[in-house]
């Protein structure tokens, strides 16, 4: 995936409204480039870890993250590692 549609999907978590939906492939990638280990679990979760170990855990289905407060949840952990909508890839 380029730069400039990781970029779109950064700014697509931080917008608002909160999105409605947003493909788990396009923000795999876009983790997986700002360094954040991704794991798939088997009930269809996206478990997101930094390099110190810190993780969370976010609800998809059917290859969507649909639910707005598991977007919440990612926006939140993005902006403790200081990623925010501002962030240039």
């Amino acid at each position: 995936m380029g730069l400039h549609k990781l970029q779109k999907k950064l700014e697509k978590i931080f917008s608002h409204p909160i999105p409605a939906n947003l493909d788990i492939k396009g923000v795999e990638h876009l983790l997986e480039h700002l360094g954040f280990e991704v794991e798939h679990t088997k009930k269809n979760h996206l478990k997101i870890k930094d390099s110190q170990g810190k993780e969370i855990t976010i609800i998809a289905h059917d290859n969507q993250i649909s639910n707005k407060d598991e977007i919440v949840k990612l926006k939140h952990f993005l902006e403790e590692h200081n990623i925010t909508r501002e962030t240039k890839l």
